[in-house]
């Protein structure tokens, strides 16, 4: 009984630190952006034309899905090759903190680009893949964390692709049309 309390407990400060991590994160991009949006201003018009190329080309849903299977699949590829190395416990922070700075620094781009609206088109751009992504990796942090034995890792291996593939999925089937309706 005892031990299982502390799994709790060692899990929910774990789970906390990640959401400092993301919230520093978050802040700072969001901070280094309002400093020097000036000086963004040829990147802020490149993601303004990339978000029109981007409903533009969500008619194609296999260039759009391969496009997505591969930018988060970078980061698992990332996350795989730490997890081998000695930096295994640095790369969940690292990733946080550069997931809350994308984050930080996106919403603000499109509060400036689209005013208050801004917010609705930051929330539903993470809509609904978010919602698999973000245990995903949660959970493939435990792992790496718990760095136990386990006799069902096949298993839990096959549960991890299941999920990458269906949030990429979600992303470009969902998400696009939700994305496409609001731009």
């Amino acid at each position: 009984m005892r031990r299982h309390r502390h799994s709790q407990l060692g899990n929910s400060e774990y789970l906390q630190k990640i959401i400092l991590f993301f919230l520093i994160g978050f802040f700072v991009g969001a901070v280094f952006y309002y400093f020097f949006q000036h000086s963004f201003e040829g990147i802020r018009k490149q993601l303004e034309d990339n978000l029109a190329l981007w409903s533009q080309e969500g008619k194609d849903g296999s260039s759009m899905f391969v496009k997505s299977f591969w930018q988060h699949g970078k980061y698992l590829l990332l996350f795989g090759v730490f997890s081998l190395s000695v930096l295994k416990g640095v790369y969940p922070k690292v990733f946080v903190c550069y997931t809350g700075l994308r984050n930080g620094f996106l919403l603000l781009f499109f509060l400036y680009a689209k005013g208050a609206f801004g917010f609705v088109i930051y929330f539903v751009s993470l809509f609904p893949q978010a919602l698999l992504f973000v245990p995903l990796y949660l959970s493939l942090f435990r792992i790496v964390k718990e760095n136990r034995q386990d006799k069902h890792k096949l298993t839990r291996w096959f549960g991890i692709v299941f999920v990458f593939i269906a949030a990429c999925l979600l992303e470009v089937k969902v998400n696009l049309p939700l994305m496409e309706a609001l731009l």
